[in-house]
């Protein structure tokens, strides 16, 4: 970390820079630290670590220190990154959200919040997702109130950088409430979506898709399962690893395949 007196902090997230998460988790944090924006134009959510390679962005100046990118979040991290857009401030660590809506277990290989934060990651950098459940539900397009979640971030902020390791995203999941009482070092669970896609012709041989919602089923271990640790009231807290790992160790043993 820096030795100013506040840390400088990059926020993104993959709602888009007009998210209220977003823009609550920014200037909370403004008491605190430096804050510095830079956050996709609009909506890409579930767009995982997509990068634009073969065209060029756009970017936006938003307010002060705050710019909206045409791409993804992943770009919006290496554009900060690896750019003089904020006249290369060092930066301390990136904060990616607050995600309207849970981002555990098997939702983080999609979530574009999850891969700002391993984009920042694989940079060195601490990179730290934070996802809110309405309470309402899974699905719910209203409900969240992001201030308590946002005032958590705030007063814990170097403990949660703290728990940034080498190959370490550290991805924080509450749900939609006034206060918190706890926080816990939580494991992952697993998510199971039954959604369907149904097709509709629009003409000879040119078909549209719809995604239809299904039903969600989360299990894991009973003991300090993020899910099981939100759905209580609480914030979870899982530390997962960015790099891809191995299935098994490398066993160095030929395979008789066909040639």
């Amino acid at each position: 970390m820096n030795n100013s007196k506040k840390l400088n902090l990059l926020l993104t997230n993959d709602d888009g820079i007009s998210a209220p998460g977003l823009q609550i988790l920014a200037e909370t944090l403004k008491k605190v630290a430096n804050v510095y924006v830079l956050a996709p134009s609009s909506n890409r959510s579930a767009v995982s670590s997509h990068i634009v390679m073969h065209e060029s962005l756009t970017f936006k100046r938003f307010a002060e220190n705050e710019w909206s990118c045409s791409g993804y979040p992943a770009d919006c991290v290496i554009s900060a990154l690896r750019s003089n857009l904020f006249e290369n401030v060092e930066f301390d660590a990136v904060f990616s959200g607050i995600n309207k809506g849970p981002n555990m277990g098997t939702d983080c290989i999609y979530s574009g919040t999850v891969a700002a934060a391993r984009q920042a990651v694989l940079y060195g950098l601490p990179g730290i997702a934070v996802s809110l459940k309405a309470e309402s539900g899974e699905y719910a397009q209203d409900g969240y109130e992001y201030d308590a979640l946002a005032e958590f971030v705030k007063n814990n902020l170097e403990r949660l950088i703290s728990l940034y390791e080498p190959d370490c995203i550290v991805s924080v999941n509450a749900k939609s409430q006034e206060k918190y009482d706890s926080a816990f070092l939580t494991s992952l669970c697993t998510r199971d979506y039954k959604d369907k896609i149904e097709f509709e012709e629009i003409e000879e041989g040119l078909l549209k898709s719809t995604l239809l919602s299904g039903d969600l089923t989360t299990t894991g271990p009973e003991l300090l399962n993020e899910y099981e640790a939100v759905e209580s009231g609480n914030i979870a807290i899982t530390r997962i690893c960015a790099e891809p790992v191995d299935f098994e160790p490398a066993l160095n043993r030929k395979i008789d395949f066909v040639f």
